[in-house]
């Protein structure tokens, strides 16, 4: 494996930040040259997604926070600061709607750094405390997964701050570690699974920690922008499906089975079953790992790949968050040793997030099959360390 030598895995990280710093300099200056600097050559607001938390933060200064429901209003509002179509309706609950509503105080572009120099901060910290490696925050930002949240301007970074914090806290500090869990219900497809484990691991008191910290963000989120916001919230939550039926959502920009099915042809229908299927197969795989007296790191890392996988509801930029599984899995690779194709699979999984959107031209979506793998991968070392702890040394990489 001297492929994975600390050498070569710098110039690899390198070669990928350049790419990213090439394509970041020639979005700035499209937007540059499209007049007003808020707009690239796609015709996207420039920060993409973040152009709906900005909007939505400035109605909700504005007094008018169920207006960020109102799909009609909202594109209006988009077409007139923006000057370009961009129809993609607020899914989200009123708690990130809470979350972002202090955005529009700056004016639009300084709200975006600050927004994604917060998160990355965040996001990098965390994965920094699973792999304390010099190297881990190269290969944090050069994982294409970061990529994608930030030439997006999404949240990955926050949802991984988040998850991966309260997963870190877990053991010593459960009830911090359950209340920064409960935070992440502001993306409640990223958070069902949480409980799930929680309760198969017997984390009393991180449940109801979490538990409450989800309950205080709904309740401020009620106290502060009112029960017209979530009136016009539970009207909408139907609208995903619709849009997915209709064929209005960007399937493949999706990385979920569900997702992958529908880009393959196969129909909303058999689409259904498949990820039925499969999240039943998971939250199986969750409740047995966590019964067990596993390590955090694979008890973690089985939960964020199973959340990956059992949502079906989930975009590239959300891939931020597989940089979790691949830091708590290298570093225990790095320090007890490989199994046979591990480093291959955590390889294909930092890989995958740039990979997998070429793939789609030819409507076949990858992430899914990744994902597949490294859970698997995790339930083999799982069975690995209880037959034979510790884990049987193979090759370890140069540092």
């Amino acid at each position: 494996m001297k492929w994975l030598n600390r050498d070569r895995l710098t110039i690899y990280s390198l070669i990928f930040l350049i790419l990213y710093a090439i394509f970041a300099t020639v979005l700035i200056a499209s937007a540059v040259i499209s007049g007003h600097g808020r707009a690239d050559f796609w015709g996207r607001p420039l920060g993409a997604d973040f152009s709906h938390y900005w909007l939505a933060s400035s109605m909700v200064l504005a007094g008018d926070p169920a207006g960020v429901f109102n799909f009609p209003q909202f594109l209006a509002a988009e077409k007139a600061f923006f000057g370009v179509h961009y129809p993609v309706p607020w899914f989200y609950p009123p708690t990130f709607l809470l979350i972002v509503s202090p955005l529009a105080l700056l004016p639009y572009l300084p709200s975006l750094v600050l927004w994604l120099g917060l998160t990355l901060s965040g996001y990098l910290l965390v994965l920094r405390r699973i792999a304390p490696h010099p190297l881990t925050i190269w290969l944090a930002l050069a994982f294409p997964g970061t990529f994608q949240n930030f030439f997006h301007g999404q949240n990955g970074f926050l949802s991984a701050a988040l998850l991966g914090g309260g997963l870190l806290l877990l053991d010593s500090y459960p009830l911090a570690g359950g209340f920064l869990l409960g935070l992440l219900s502001y993306k409640p497809q990223l958070a069902i699974l949480v409980p799930v484990a929680l309760i198969a691991g017997r984390r009393w008191q991180a449940l109801v920690a979490m538990l409450i910290g989800a309950l205080m963000l709904i309740l401020a989120s009620f106290l502060c922008l009112g029960k017209e916001v979530w009136i016009a919230f539970f009207h909408n939550s139907s609208l995903p499906m619709q849009l997915l039926r209709d064929g209005s959502l960007p399937v493949a920009k999706m990385v979920t089975v569900f997702s992958a099915t529908l880009l393959f042809g196969g129909g909303l229908r058999l689409a259904v079953i498949i990820q039925a299927g499969l999240m039943l197969g998971v939250a199986s795989g969750i409740i047995c790992i966590w019964h067990r007296e596993t390590s955090l790191a694979m008890r973690a890392s089985a939960l964020v790949v199973g959340i990956l996988l059992f949502t079906p509801y989930a975009f590239s930029y959300d891939l931020a968050i597989l940089a979790l599984p691949l830091a708590w899995l290298g570093w225990e690779g790095f320090t007890r040793g490989w199994i046979p194709h591990e480093p291959a699979v955590l390889c294909f999984g930092w890989l995958m997030p740039f990979i997998a959107p070429f793939l789609t031209i030819i409507k076949f979506q990858l992430a899914p099959l990744i994902l597949v793998a490294l859970f698997v991968l995790i339930m083999k070392k799982c069975q690995m360390n209880q037959m034979q702890p510790p884990l049987q040394i193979t090759t370890s990489p140069t540092p």
